[in-house]
């Protein structure tokens, strides 16, 4: 599939195609859990799109040249750029054909708090008039049933954010379940919207507002020591080059999103080793 029959086909489903859509990839998110557990040899791993449906095409195609692999998206499908249904309705298509390959974590941007802010919901009214709600329904009711975990062979953890404050087991995050539509526990609001410092040790507040924060190198150190986990990959922050390691290795941020003035990049990850490859 190429950009423009991604076009074609997603950015521009009519309100019962795209309720329908939502309703069968629903009953395959319930029956996920709150935190993924994959066995593949190899992932691939996708940041932020923000409504970069080119990134999103470019990714699907290269997962096809990877034999017996996985893709997990790390969330913020929508909001900001300018093809955001193409985006989620082709994932969701995606995630309805390949339930087994494609996994969607759900990041800061798959709640209501931050649609009404950022676009999601103003393109679904000008497309659907007074019909919107029942459209933003269909997708809200997909929101609160996406993991907002992964865990690749037990020693990688795959989240949004970042590390929440007082979680020290990942059991901790399970127990959490999904949040639901506005997630208000801060086991999983934290996850979805805390960033890496490396200006800080442990946590710190964090300038995005209330209730978010940076964490440090001790304090995912210890986190990852306490669960036998080597590495944390995350996005939800701009890289030049489209991704970044730091801690001295512990934490590589991915970001896949074009419209930041940035190259959109992607994560191989096989074992504990890894590469970058460009989704331009």
């Amino acid at each position: 599939m190429d950009l423009e029959e991604a076009l074609e086909r997603f950015d521009k489903l009519g309100k019962e195609e795209t309720v329908n859509l939502c309703e069968e990839t629903y009953e395959v998110f319930q029956k996920e859990p709150p935190i993924l557990r994959l066995k593949f040899e190899k992932i691939l791993v996708i940041g932020d799109l923000h409504g970069d449906l080119e990134s999103c095409v470019n990714a699907i195609t290269h997962l096809e040249r990877l034999d017996e692999a996985g893709i997990v998206f790390l969330g913020d499908y929508i909001d900001r750029g300018p093809y955001q249904s193409g985006v989620i309705n082709l994932l969701l298509n995606e995630k309805k054909n390949n339930p087994d390959r494609i996994f969607l974590l759900r990041g800061n941007h798959e709640t209501p708090l931050m649609n009404f802010s950022y676009g999601f919901i103003d393109i679904l009214i000008k497309r659907f008039k007074k019909e919107y709600e029942e459209v933003y329904n269909a997708y809200l009711k997909i929101f609160s049933e996406m993991p907002f975990v992964a865990l690749f062979k037990d020693k990688v953890i795959l989240v949004h954010g970042g590390l929440a404050r007082n979680v020290r087991r990942v059991k901790e995050l399970e127990e959490a379940g999904k949040g639901g539509v506005e997630p208000q526990d801060t086991r999983i609001f934290e996850t979805i919207w805390n960033d890496p410092s490396e200006e800080v040790e442990e946590f710190a507040p964090n300038p995005r507002g209330p209730r978010v924060y940076f964490f440090g190198k001790n304090a995912l150190r210890r986190f990852l020591k306490e669960n036998g986990l080597k590495m944390m990959v995350r996005s939800h922050e701009p890289m030049f080059r489209g991704y970044r390691v730091l801690f001295e290795g512990d934490l590589i941020n991915v970001f896949s999103c074009r419209f930041y003035g940035i190259e959109p990049a992607a994560l191989e990850l096989e074992d504990e080793k890894y590469s970058f490859i460009s989704l331009d």
